[in-house]
């Protein structure tokens, strides 16, 4: 992550960044109990520094990631030294542990951050991917019902769109579980569901690989040259979290629905090798090459915003709109409840065979915009070429 701060996103990713204004955003949360899970990772912190600027009456940041924590502890009470906060050490896997957690601190506000996000990781671990984006979710889900938070805000990503990859599928099912949650009416907990592209540096994006690659003059190394991907900077990701949180509590004719926000046109992976190696004073191919190597596993040439069979509306906001879909609650039920015995088991084929089968059985024609919603934007929609499961 050091390695990205020489880098402008603006120049890096060839567009302005949007207008955010955080603070203003972020006085929703004065005086609350806000958790945050994952509070470790990227968007953890990125997270926990607004609402620790928030002035909320505590903020609980909860993560396995003991090293995150302890970094985190430093940076908040350098910045905000009389903030009220707790570093606990757990896993959302754990709903012993969760429940207790919740118990003790009655979160108003929780943050679901935590996920294993790597593609590459997951396609080869798909039973802890399963334990930990699926049911993991459901127990942070449980967890925030039985003890009243006021939301739940999961953060999902595009690679939830007609997942290529387990990483993916295990987010849509997640995605789906929420926002299935957020439209029962025996709990009065909302569910606000939130889709992000790629987070400009957030570890384990193709920014510090590049980075470091440049840093020590090796060849940048690139799967695909057309490989396209969304990406968003941190204060555009934390406006969407809370501008969603806002939004959905403001708005009951949100339930169900899944919010994205305006990332501008996917960008070609080689352009961002190539501008950060300009960035250094460098010529690209000349002084530092770019080695085209092969797509991953489960990996796309571009991503898409929307599923098929998904609509999107505008809001009230000029830079998120709702996405909504069908949601077959039944499945969703009778998926956890095999997931959780054959990720009890490390089963990893019987997890592939559940995920793939629910993907496909929530199939649906391609993706279309409501012609009647007002000030409705373009949202980029799967080709066929971009549609098949692996």
């Amino acid at each position: 992550m050091d390695f990205c701060k020489a880098y402008d996103p603006e120049t890096i990713l060839g567009r302005k960044e949007q207008d955010v204004d955080l603070v203003s955003l972020g006085a929703q949360l004065a005086g609350k109990r806000v958790l945050i899970t994952g509070a470790g990772g990227t968007i953890g912190t990125a997270l926990s520094r607004a609402v620790a600027a928030s002035a909320p009456a505590s903020l609980i940041a909860f993560d396995h990631d003991e090293f995150g924590l302890y970094t985190l502890r430093g940076m908040l009470d350098e910045l905000q030294p009389s903030l009220n906060r707790r570093m606990i050490l757990g896993d959302v896997r754990d709903r012993a542990r969760l429940r207790q957690v919740f118990r003790q601190e009655q979160p108003e506000i929780v943050f679901h951050v935590a996920a294993l996000k790597h593609v590459g990781m997951v396609e080869e671990n798909p039973s802890e991917g399963a334990a930990t984006n699926i049911l993991g979710t459901r127990n942070t889900s449980d967890a925030a019902c039985e003890y009243g938070s006021r939301a739940l805000v999961l953060i999902s990503t595009d690679k939830a769109v007609r997942p290529h990859n387990m990483m993916g599928a295990t987010k849509k099912i997640a995605e789906e579980l929420c926002r299935a949650r957020d439209m029962e009416t025996g709990h009065s907990t909302r569910h606000i569901a939130v889709r992000f592209g790629n987070v400009f540096g957030s570890s384990g994006s193709v920014v510090p690989l590049f980075a470091h690659q440049i840093k020590r003059r090796l060849p940048v190394t690139v799967t695909h040259p057309d490989v396209t991907r969304y990406f968003m900077t941190e204060r555009e990701a934390v406006s969407l979290v809370l501008e969603a949180l806002q939004i959905g509590l403001e708005d009951e004719n949100s339930r169900g629905g899944l919010f994205l926000h305006d990332m501008g046109p996917g960008v070609r992976i080689a352009d961002i090798a190539r501008r950060m190696i300009k960035a250094h004073g460098l010529r690209p191919n000349v002084d530092i090459p770019i080695v085209i190597t092969k797509l991953r596993a489960g990996e796309k040439i571009s991503e898409s915003l929307l599923a098929p069979g998904e609509t999107s509306e505008a809001t009230r906001s000029d830079q998120v709109v709702l996405a909504r879909g069908k949601i077959d609650s039944n499945q969703i039920a009778q998926t956890l409840s095999g997931l959780e015995a054959a990720c009890r088991l490390s089963d990893e084929n019987a997890v592939r065979r559940m995920m793939n089968s629910y993907i496909h059985a929530i199939a649906e024609p391609p993706a279309t915009l409501k012609p009647d919603a007002p000030g409705q934007k373009p949202v980029h929609t799967a080709s066929p070429a971009e549609s098949a499961v692996t």
